[in-house]
């Protein structure tokens, strides 16, 4: 019933809490709510429905290959995605229920969303396990198979494991004091040839690995967890990791100047204070790289690798005075789409970064002892106002920046072949295979989006019934009570994910008649907002005219994303056969273009208009479903309005 869309990176908005209603017929009573979003074009063109406990939403999202998954999102951003980028009219019912039943509800959800997530980890697992052992048959051929090794970036951008390192471009490597530094206390530490032991046990470790084959397919269901470690890939990795990074150390290469920024903005100018805190957590740092080498962890390399790097932001932080940071890009397939920023808000997010930045180098200037956490923190928020600044001065469209969570600017290795034949290594890729496509099967037998009985409203009620008669259920004379009875006593009545409840429109009206709802509330949608504050300004009637068209609106102005049409068709009932005949109109000529636009644009326009026709077509019969859409509002910087909440 929605396909999910990619968010933008989500600062936590100030919002006010839920209305808490107490009953005199419920002791210790709270309240979880049930959502409703409307309909609007692209994303969900029949209706939302989602659970929200305190600040946390869950609901349910149609994904590639026909899937139904679980997501628990933060209200605030979850609010923004909807209400504001997407334009929708949110509603909710606040259901009063005792303590014990929404705690019990409440860790169902979540339980549901982390069995499915640990089940999509495996299937993964499964798939990148058969695909590194089809490239591992190819190592030693003509077609070289590589593998990208997170956070081996900063110092390089090619790796041979075989014979230490090679990186063909040009300037060539550099040495590095820091490195020497830590090498020197290794060796006081653990001998003069820990390094080399190091390095010599974790390649024979390398070479030792076997790709090891589960006995059978395991069986899956929505309630039990899979029991399961790192697949054969990850583990080969990791030890590619720790192999690298002991020859980053072992050959003290200093990170490559291009991954370390700075600016002379006054934000990133550090006073005496805050050098003596990054000076403390320098020292620290230090230390714990020399522990890490005896960690027991698989994935040592990793947080060796971003640590060394660390050691050369920390001192030319405090050579130079100014803060400065790994390049934390996001890295990966390039499939994400960034954000583009409207130009009247350019510095509206400039100065939001400014603020973001200036918050967390605070913690430079308290007595309190700076975490990595706290490090991580300004490092993201400087690599964002950096990026942002230097796309500005570059004067291309600004966008957002995509930031990586984790330090993980990626180099290429070289894979090294294991002491396994080609054919047992064919053996098991085929025996995964077979096993990957049944766990597969398995995935889309149990979470296959159904329109009609599978969708966002009928797994709500089914996971709310299954809990209540699983945990609630009080059994009498040796029967156990009927569900129907216990969701009555519960919730103050009974709602299946069947008929009419299939649809999030009905099943909001059901739950409203139903349940005991304590209170009800609507939040406004982006568009609304904007036209009720232009009332206190300007005349109503000549508002709405303005507002009605895309043409004059000054709340809206079409976007790529949306379909082309004229009239926003939701606030006018009688009239909307007539406007949506001109929706229509814009529609068939989006399409006229489209087939025109076919060589270069790859079918976009003529797919948005299909989608156009779609949703003008309803309008000739009185229903409305497009909105217009905002995917341009950043949060954080666009105004909120704190109404019902």
């Amino acid at each position: 019933m929605h396909k999910r869309r990619r968010q933008a990176n989500v600062s936590l908005l100030a919002l006010t809490g839920c209305l808490i209603l107490s009953s005199p017929n419920l002791a210790a009573s709270r309240n979880f709510e049930f959502l409703y979003i409307n309909a609007n074009e692209g994303t969900a063109s029949g209706g939302h429905t989602a659970i929200k406990f305190d600040n946390e939403v869950f609901h349910f999202q149609h994904v590639a290959n026909g899937l139904l998954r679980i997501y628990r999102d933060e209200f605030p951003a979850f609010r923004f995605q909807y209400g504001y980028q997407e334009n929708r009219t949110i509603q909710g019912h606040r259901i009063e229920v005792d303590d014990t039943v929404y705690e019990t509800l409440h860790a169902a959800f979540n339980h549901r969303r982390l069995i499915q997530n640990q089940q999509f980890a495996l299937l993964n697992s499964l798939n990148a396990d058969r695909r590194l052992i089809l490239e591992l048959m190819q190592t030693g051929s003509s077609t070289q198979s590589n593998v990208k090794l997170k956070a081996l970036g900063y110092f390089m951008q090619n790796y041979d494991p075989a014979t230490g390192i090679v990186d063909t471009l040009q300037p060539p490597l550099k040495d590095s004091f820091q490195l020497q530094q830590l090498q020197q206390a290794v060796s006081t530490a653990y001998g003069a040839d820990f390094l080399e032991r190091k390095r010599q046990q974790t390649w024979n470790e390398l070479l030792s690995l076997k790709p090891s084959i589960p006995d059978q397919v395991t069986v899956l269901d929505t309630e039990q967890f899979v029991t399961g470690s790192l697949g054969f890939q990850q583990y080969y990795k990791n030890q590619l990791l720790n192999l690298a990074a002991l020859d980053v150390l072992k050959a003290s290469i200093a990170p490559r100047p291009e991954t370390l920024f700075s600016t002379d903005r006054p934000e990133f100018q550090l006073s005496t204070q805050a050098k003596s805190k990054l000076l403390s957590y320098r020292q620290t740092l230090f230390q714990d790289l020399i522990k890490l080498l005896q960690s027991s962890r698989s994935d040592w390399g990793y947080p060796l690798l971003v640590g060394m790097a660390r050691l050369h932001a920390l001192d030319a932080s405090l050579e130079s005075g100014r803060l400065v940071v790994l390049d934390r890009h996001q890295t990966g397939d390039g499939s994400d789409k960034t954000q583009s920023v409207d130009p009247a808000w350019v510095q509206a997010v400039v100065s939001n970064a400014a603020n973001s930045l200036a918050t967390a180098t605070q913690k430079l200037l308290t007595p309190e002892v700076l975490s990595e956490q706290n490090y991580d923190q300004i490092e993201t928020n400087a690599i964002t106002l950096l990026d942002i600044l230097s796309t500005l001065q570059s004067r291309k469209t600004l966008t957002l920046p995509k930031i990586s969570n984790t330090p993980e600017l990626a180099a290429t290795a070289k894979l090294v072949r294991l002491a396994v034949d080609d054919s047992q290594l064919q053996h098991t890729a085929q025996i995964l295979e077979h096993q990957y496509t049944a766990y597969r099967q398995q995935l889309e037998s149990l979470y296959d989006y159904q329109l009609l009985n599978h969708n966002c409203v009928t797994e709500i009620f089914s996971i709310i019934n299954t809990t209540l008669e699983q945990k609630h259920s009080k059994p009498s004379n040796f029967e156990p009570e009927p569900l129907s009875q216990l969701s009555q006593r519960l919730l103050g009545g009974y709602i299946e994910g069947q008929n009419l409840n299939i649809i999030p429109a009905f099943a909001f009206e059901t739950v409203r008649d139903s349940y005991r709802v304590a209170s009800s509330y609507r939040l406004q949608p982006y568009r609304q907002q904007q036209i009720e504050n232009q009332y206190q300004t300007g005349t109503k009637i000549l508002v709405d005219l303005q507002e009605s068209n895309v043409l004059s609106a000054s709340s809206y102005h079409w976007h790529g994303e949306d379909a082309a049409f004229l009239f926003f068709t939701q606030d006018a009932i009688w009239p909307r056969p007539l406007l949506g005949g001109f929706n229509l109109a814009a529609a068939v000529g989006q399409s006229l273009y489209g087939l025109l636009a076919l060589p270069w644009d790859a079918g976009q326009n003529l797919q948005k208009s299909l989608t156009g026709i779609a949703v003008s077509l309803p309008e000739l019969l009185f229903f409305n479903i497009r909105k217009g859409s905002y995917p341009q509002l950043i949060p954080g910087v666009t105004p909120v309005s704190y109404d019902g909440m």
